[in-house]
């Protein structure tokens, strides 16, 4: 059962890169999970990764190293309104 506390997502403005950044995370062994983007945070179609928080400042080398484009990352809190760090 996932932790209502617990709960990050890394957005991207286009699919392309979710994919990249999905692949890349599981080549540097990151626990990441492809989500559709929460109408909340977008009406328009694309992807999310829900993520770690212990793991947000190796994903940020991560896609610093590797060219990945990314838009915001989130705290989705108990009430599932998102929360931008």
């Amino acid at each position: 059962m996932e932790d209502k506390n617990e709960r990050y997502l890394i957005t991207f403005k286009i699919s392309s890169m979710a994919f990249k950044f999905e692949n890349y995370c599981k080549r540097a062994d990151l626990k990441v999970k492809m989500v559709p983007v929460p109408s909340k945070l977008s009406k328009s179609c694309g992807y999310a990764c829900r993520i770690k928080k212990k793991d947000i400042e190796d994903i940020k080398e991560l896609c610093e190293d590797k060219n990945i484009k990314y838009s915001e990352f989130y705290r989705i809190d108990e009430n599932d309104q998102p929360q931008k760090l």
